[in-house]
């Protein structure tokens, strides 16, 4: 099964590829193409995608939280933050925002941002049961 489902992420990813040479500017396939290669654990290239989006985009609240996010998978939380900041700035109603930019926050040693960052999204969750479940278990940290 997971050769298989590798096998459909790499030939989606080869199709979106070549969308994206024959129209570098169409940022509904670089996204795509950006949650492909995210999907398929290929962060540094997914990043780039998102990256590009940005460029062409700079208020894309998503592709920037998707930057901000992979930055955090990658470890560079200073990039994170930066990212994760801009995003919970263009749409503060999101709390998975403001979730990843606690984890963040808490990752670079800045426990009370991070504190303040879980407790803007716990409002925002409700009633989604499983972000509260993450913003909760978060907390306990802080």
């Amino acid at each position: 099964m997971q050769m298989e489902e590798n096998g459909m992420f790499e030939h989606r990813i080869v199709e979106l590829t070549h969308a994206t040479e024959k129209d570098p500017n169409n940022t509904d396939k670089l996204y795509e193409l950006g949650r492909a290669l995210e999907s398929a654990g290929r962060f540094e290239e997914a990043l780039s995608k998102f990256e590009s989006i940005v460029l062409l985009e700079p208020e894309d609240h998503e592709s920037i939280h998707a930057v901000g996010a992979l930055n955090l998978v990658l470890g560079r939380n200073v990039a994170a933050i930066s990212s994760l900041t801009k995003a919970t700035e263009l749409w503060e109603e999101r709390p998975e925002y403001f979730v990843d930019l606690g984890d963040a926050l808490y990752r670079s040693g800045n426990v009370q941002g991070a504190k303040a960052a879980y407790e803007t999204a716990l409002p925002l969750a409700l009633p989604n049961e499983e972000i509260c479940e993450r913003i909760r278990t978060s907390l306990m940290k802080c």
